[in-house]
């Protein structure tokens, strides 16, 4: 009896989290003013979604609001309705108390986790005996297969127009709320955990390894070891550069310059000038980690990369200027008179009604500014990526169009043409205490050319796997530093010879994960590979099973009578002759709805994995089913 009497003593030692109960007159009261608010002051809540889908959004809410509600559950609810506006600067806070009292008991998962090829692959855990190890991949949390826990949890992200790509990123990093957006949101739909049961496997593995960890605190959290930029950087910590002969690599990981803030100029000016010192002839911009931040910094980054005199924005447009009684309950930084009570002359009114800031003769995001005399003149490739958003992407598209720059990575979230951000205003709930940031301002980038509700697309898309995952490497800095491209072998030639492994897929029904046992064989010439497939399906139980790959002006999959054709995103060589990246993606159904597929087909020495993702619209990509194979051992001759 000595374990369950320590456990109780632990769980006693916790407090309560602070929640409270809303009755339906003070949740249809909270509902009322976030609307008016939303409906006064946000100048794209119809950008992205028209005002049937608007106001479908809001009877949703307050249909909710009609009964009692926790103030966790509103923030549900509200977070779902922000995140149908689709703007990454538009989102719910908890209240306070409930946010403090998360900051200081162990809530979050004790381990960090990045989506590669559609499994929650580990990255770090806190040590705890039994922790799933870096590389593992979880399959079940707390007896719900990841699979149905991760888009509902994504359906709170908020994110730019159509960039749903920043989902998958968003649930393993956010530098924003309670560190990301997997644990912000698992509360709300499934209530703080006094444990964590995981089932895990590594990758390849029959059977998953069950074992119930201790939540962490979130100042723990943020302490565990992860690749890419820590929690909340700041632009004086986030450079890192280095030297390589006449090719260099600056990484930025963050543009925030308000906390800590510094001379950006100075910061960057001595990296350009050793840069000009060096005759440094192609310069690495890293900007895989950050999602904006402060203008200042991306105006002195742009004058020590663009040819000539630019403009960084064009006028704000704000909806409204005057804003009743609204003021009473938000917050923000600055003048209070000057934030809501602006000189009318200071704007013009628009056709639409929204209105446009006449810049003062000292605004500087205005004014023509100066390339630096110290600017970079050589090969500029930028690597770009779903964590891009806000100033980031701003920058990359100036870049792109003024700059020239070669694009390598994925296609960046945010929005080029600029997001809904500039002053935030903090809006709180009176009852129950939510608080709902939102921006004020359309801040339009100075640039002509880009597609509506995208990011920036990239020259050379390079897809990270899960093999180079396990490899340690970083194929998109391989591939952007490379003097020259490396061969890329045929398909059957890369594929050709038998092998042996395991097919692992998700059942349609349950979504927990089913693993047989498989040989493989592929023959044929050039482009073309035919697979030959033997799966062990139980005690007497042999099924046969054949596939033909083939490469034309996509990439086709031939099953029976069936044939798939995919649009071919990536396809590369690599370290040596047989060394194959080939990510496809096309439309298929699923339980008779329409999904997106991609397939990552990719060889790695004695490695093979062939792997099936799907996503509906709004969701990340899942696995569906992946092949993990090895040569097969010859058998062993007799004597």
């Amino acid at each position: 009896m000595l374990l369950p009497a320590l456990a109780l003593t632990l769980l006693l030692a916790v407090p309560p989290p602070p929640s409270i109960t809303l009755d339906a007159t003070k949740a249809r009261a909270d509902v009322a003013l976030l609307r008016r608010a939303l409906e006064t002051l946000h100048p794209g809540l119809h950008r992205y979604r028209d005002k049937a889908g608007t106001q479908a959004a809001f009877a949703r809410l307050e249909a909710a609001a009609s009964r009692p509600i926790t103030d966790l559950a509103l923030w549900r609810e509200v977070s779902l309705l922000l995140a149908g506006i689709h703007c990454d600067h538009t989102k719910a806070e908890l209240p306070e108390a409930l946010e403090a009292w998360r900051r200081a008991q162990p809530t979050h998962l004790p381990l960090r986790f990045k989506l590669i090829e559609g499994r929650m692959i580990v990255v770090s855990n806190d040590g705890q005996p039994g922790a799933p190890p870096p590389g593992s991949e979880l399959v079940a949390i707390n007896g719900l297969p990841v699979p149905r826990v991760l888009p509902t949890l994504g359906r709170t992200v908020a994110y730019d127009g159509s960039t749903d790509q920043a989902i998958a990123a968003k649930l393993g990093s956010d530098s924003d709320l309670m560190g990301d957006d997997f644990n912000e949101a698992w509360p709300a739909f499934h209530g703080f955990p006094s444990r964590w049961d995981l089932d895990w496997k590594r990758p390849g593995e029959r059977q998953p390894t069950h074992v119930t960890l201790e939540p962490i605190p979130f100042t723990q959290w943020t302490s565990l070891a992860w690749p890419g930029s820590p929690y909340r950087d700041e632009f004086y910590k986030a450079l890192h550069w280095r030297l390589d002969g006449r090719v260099a690599t600056l990484r930025i990981d963050t543009f925030v310059n308000y906390r800590n803030p510094v001379h950006p100029e100075a910061f960057l000016g001595a990296f350009f000038k050793t840069l000009k010192a060096r005759g440094v002839e192609h310069l690495v911009l890293d900007l895989r980690e950050s999602g904006g931040g402060s203008d200042e910094v991306a105006v002195a980054l742009l004058r020590h990369l663009l040819p000539e005199p630019f403009v960084w924005l064009k006028p704000a447009r704000l909806k409204a200027i005057r804003y009743g009684d609204l003021p009473q309950h938000i917050e923000s930084w600055g003048n209070r008179q000057e934030l809501f009570e602006p000189p009318l002359e200071d704007f013009r009114r628009m056709k639409d009604g929204t209105w446009e800031r006449l810049p003062p003769p000292d605004e500087a995001a205005r004014q023509p500014r100066e390339p630096s005399p110290d600017r970079f003149t050589g090969r500029l490739t930028v690597l770009t990526g779903p964590m891009n958003a806000s100033g980031a992407t701003m920058t990359i598209a100036h870049l792109k169009e003024r700059g020239g720059a070669r694009l390598v990575g994925e296609e960046s979230a945010g929005s080029a043409e600029g997001p809904t951000a500039g002053r935030i205003f903090l809006l709180t709930l009176p009852h129950g205490g939510v608080r709902i940031r939102i921006p004020i301002a359309w801040n339009r980038t100075n640039i002509e050319h880009f597609v509506a509700g995208r990011g920036v697309p990239v020259d050379e898309t390079v897809i990270p796997t899960l093999l180079d995952f396990e490899a340690g490497r970083d194929r998109v800095a391989e591939v952007a530093r490379a003097s020259a491209p490396p061969a890329v072998p045929s398909l059957a030639s890369a594929l050709a010879g038998d092998w042996s492994g395991t097919l692992d897929y998700r059942d349609f029904g349950s979504d927990r994960r089913v693993v047989l046992s498989t040989l493989l064989t592929v023959t044929g010439e050039g482009e073309e590979a035919r697979l030959a497939f033997t799966f062990d399906d139980g005690p007497g139980k042999t099924v046969r099973a054949s596939q033909v790959l083939r490469i034309r002006e996509g990439l086709e999959s031939e099953e029976g009578r069936s044939t798939e054709r995919m649009r071919i995103l990536e396809r590369r060589g690599g370290r040596d002759a047989r060394e194959l990246t080939l990510v496809a993606e096309g439309t298929g159904h699923e339980n008779g709805a329409p999904v997106e597929v991609r397939t990552v087909l990719t060889r790695r020495g004695d490695a093979l994995s062939l792997s099936r993702l799907t996503r509906r619209p709004g969701e990340p990509f899942l696995l569906r089913h992946v092949y993990r194979l090895a040569p097969q051992e010859p058998p062993p001759q007799g004597p």
